[in-house]
């Protein structure tokens, strides 16, 4: 028997090998949370390795960054010829940030480095966009990961496009790097990383 996967399922899966040739406005990001401490930080770009560079909040001092660091621009790459599946939840595209050096310009896009021994993943910027991982800004502009399969449920459920925001503030450890940075967590279970603390992102435009 064949099972045919509904066209927005399809437009979602294909924005994974899209050209994001578009770019918007340059922007903030804001964290909104529940804990006073962190609700309204900014993020910025900070160095995790040779052209890396992970989402530390702006005003937290870590072994690793000392003090209090200006607040990042960012911009949002997108394409005219991908089909948003869901216009209230965002259009697919990658967070990009313009890495300056003395003679270089590298306009690096987001992408999810996953180590699968914790279900915490560190969203970071990259040269290239082999790495890069898809997110939305819904109507709110808050900040989303899309998907259409649904593996809560037995058999998976498949087709319906959702929005998530499991987004989080954490202290975190890469590559000899300690900061506290934007993370993500994989699967809808709390974090593993005890620092953790819940919050949404929103965009701002500046």
């Amino acid at each position: 028997m064949k099972f045919a996967i509904p066209t927005l399922a399809l437009a979602l899966a294909a924005s994974t090998n899209a050209q994001f040739y578009n770019q918007s406005a340059p922007f903030h990001l804001i964290l909104l949370s529940s804990n006073t401490t962190i609700n309204g930080s900014t993020l910025s770009a900070c160095h995790e390795g040779a052209a890396i560079e992970g989402l530390c909040l702006s005003n937290s001092i870590s072994i690793s960054q000392p003090e209090s660091i200006a607040p990042g621009t960012f911009t949002f790459n997108y394409s005219d010829s991908v089909v948003t599946p869901n216009v209230t939840l965002g259009s697919p595209g990658y967070l990009t940030y313009l890495l300056q050096g003395s003679n270089f310009n590298f306009s690096e896009p987001m992408g999810l480095y996953v180590n699968p021994t914790t279900n915490v993943a560190l969203p970071l910027f990259y040269p290239g966009d082999n790495l890069a991982t898809v997110v939305s800004f819904d109507e709110s502009n808050l900040m989303n990961i899309q998907g259409y399969i649904d593996d809560t449920k037995s058999p998976a459920a498949v087709g319906n496009i959702t929005a998530y925001y499991r987004w989080y503030s954490c202290t975190t450890y890469y590559t000899g790097y300690t900061y506290v940075m934007l993370s993500w967590v994989l699967g809808a279970r709390e974090p593993q990383n005890p620092t953790c603390i819940k919050v949404n992102v929103k965009r701002v435009f500046t």
